[in-house]
C-alpha cells in the first residue's frame, strides 16, 4: 500500500512539471530562444495555414509518419531557410516600415504570411499563373489549370475567380496573336460568371471589333499613288474612285479628265 502511494506521488510530480521544462528547442535562428512551447506550436500552425502545406514542407520527415523531435532542428530543406528569410522580411515590414507611418489606426494593420500567400506556397495572382501556363502549354492546358484551381480553391482567399482575371489572360493570348484562344477564354469567363455584365461585354467586344474591321476593309478607298510628275505639279489629296491600275500621275488638269478623283 505504501509503495503504491509512493508511485502515485511520483506520477503526479512528473505531471506537474511545466511543459517548458520538458520540451527543449534548439537551432532557433529567428524566433526567441526562450519562446514558450505553446507559442511556437501556434506559430508553426500559422505557417501551415498560410501556405496550405504540412510540417514536412519545411521539416525533415516522412509523410504520414511521426516526426522525431531531434529532426526539427535540421536545416536540410531549402524551404526552411527561405522561411527564416521571410520571417525577417515580415518583421522588418511591421517594425521598421509600417511602424513609422504617420496617423496609424488604434488597431494597427500588421503583415502576416497569409497576407500575401493566402493559402498557397507561391503568392501569385491567378492571371499570372494562367499566363505562365498558357505560354508553356497552350490553351487546353490553361483551361484545365483554371478548372483545377477553381475546383480546389473556389470560396477561399487563394485566388480571385471573379470576372477580371480571365479577361487579362485573354488579352495576353490576343497580344500573342491567338484571337481564337482569347475568344475561348472570354466565353469561359461568361460561363464562370453568368451574372456578370462585364464578362458578357468583354466576350462580345472581340467579335464587334472583327466585324468593324471587316466592314472597313470592304469599303476602304484606294489612295492615289503619286509620281514624280504629280509631286512636281500638285499632289492629289483626294482618293481615286477608279478601280483601274491608273495612278494619279498626270498634271492636275489632265488628271481630272483621265481619272475620277472623288
Amino acid at each position: 500500500m505504501r509503495l503504491r502511494s509512493l508511485r502515485i506521488v511520483l506520477l503526479l510530480a512528473v505531471l506537474a512539471v511545466p511543459a517548458a521544462a520538458q520540451e527543449k528547442f534548439t537551432n532557433l535562428k529567428v524566433l526567441p530562444q526562450d519562446i514558450p512551447p505553446q507559442q511556437l506550436h501556434q506559430t508553426m500552425d500559422g505557417f501551415t495555414r498560410a501556405l496550405g502545406v504540412r510540417c514536412i514542407h519545411c521539416h525533415v520527415g516522412q509523410e504520414g509518419k511521426p516526426f522525431k523531435h531531434e529532426d526539427f532542428a535540421l536545416d536540410d530543406k531549402p524551404a526552411k531557410l527561405k522561411a527564416r528569410e521571410m520571417m525577417r522580411m515580415v518583421s522588418d515590414i511591421n517594425n521598421k516600415y509600417l511602424a513609422n507611418l504617420p496617423d496609424r489606426s488604434s488597431s494597427p494593420v500588421k503583415v502576416e504570411c497569409i497576407t500575401c500567400h493566402r493559402g498557397v506556397t507561391q503568392p501569385r495572382q491567378l492571371h499570372d499563373v494562367l499566363d505562365a501556363t498558357y505560354d508553356g502549354g497552350g490553351i487546353d492546358s490553361t483551361v484545365a489549370r483554371y478548372q483545377a484551381l477553381r475546383a480546389k480553391y473556389y470560396g477561399r482567399a487563394a485566388y480571385d475567380f471573379g470576372e477580371v482575371p480571365l479577361t487579362l489572360v485573354a488579352d495576353h493570348a490576343r497580344t500573342a496573336g491567338h484571337a481564337a484562344d482569347a475568344e475561348r477564354l472570354l466565353a469561359m469567363n461568361v460561363d464562370a460568371n453568368p451574372t456578370s455584365d462585364f464578362a458578357r461585354r468583354q466576350s462580345r467586344a472581340p467579335r464587334s471589333r472583327a466585324r468593324s474591321a471587316s466592314r472597313a476593309g470592304t469599303r476602304a478607298p484606294r489612295r492615289c499613288a503619286r509620281s514624280a510628275t504629280a509631286t512636281a505639279t500638285r499632289s492629289c489629296p483626294r482618293t481615286c474612285s477608279t478601280t483601274s491600275a491608273t495612278s494619279c500621275s498626270a498634271p492636275a488638269r489632265s488628271r481630272r479628265r483621265s481619272t475620277s478623283c472623288a
